[in-house]
């Protein structure tokens, strides 16, 4: 099932009183009118998944940031110890 936001039903409502109305609409004014909303729909589609993948990247990048600083906490806290202990490399 389709969830349908808040503003599809305010358009087609918009769409209802256009159809009520007592000017003719031709079928390319409804193509244009259409067209105009498929394009903008897909505009808006391709934007969210763009903003997807740079996520996934940032993501992807973040965790192997993290690991490689967990890594070197590690190896400092094993140097603090030695240093603690008096020992030397």
């Amino acid at each position: 099932m389709v969830r349908r936001s808040r503003s599809d039903f305010v358009e087609n409502r918009i769409l209802d009183r256009v159809g009520r109305s007592t000017i003719p609409l031709t079928i390319d004014d409804v193509g244009e009118v259409l067209g105009d909303a498929l394009r903008d729909q897909r505009r808006s589609i391709l934007s969210h998944v763009n903003r997807l993948f740079r996520l996934q990247e940032v993501t992807a990048n973040n965790d192997a940031r993290f690991k490689n600083l967990h890594r070197r906490l590690i190896e400092v806290e094993a140097e603090i110890r030695t240093l603690k202990r008096g020992g030397s490399r």
